[in-house]
């Protein structure tokens, strides 16, 4: 059974206890996380002036939005990791054909 960490965070000036099976420090690093979103949101005029009800809106569509522009790089670099891994076998199989080649024409030096 995993252990679950319960760890004291401030989040928005407010202390909240977070649970979860990663370390202390991964939960700290969410709390840091959400801080530094709300104190972005906080900094700005139009923010401030938005209905109390629509403000955690407005900050769950732009973590949302962070997390989906994260899963489309992740998902453009494992492509481009499966197209390298491709090129490098492809690479590999010409470098075993030259090498086949080089002994075929060391042997008929000989």
């Amino acid at each position: 059974m995993t252990k679950k960490s319960m760890v004291q965070v401030a989040i928005g000036g407010k202390v909240l206890t977070m649970g979860g099976a990663d370390d202390e420090t991964h939960i700290q690093r969410i709390a840091s996380c959400v801080n530094h979103v709300l104190q972005e949101f906080e900094d700005k005029d139009e923010y401030r002036c938005l209905p109390t009800d629509l403000k955690p809106v407005l900050i769950h569509i732009n973590i949302a939005e962070e997390l989906i522009k994260a899963q489309d790089q992740i998902q453009q670099l494992e492509e481009d990791l499966r197209l390298k891994e491709n090129e490098l076998a492809e690479l590999r199989q010409e470098l075993a054909e030259t090498e086949v080649r080089l002994e075929r024409l060391e042997g008929h030096q000989e």
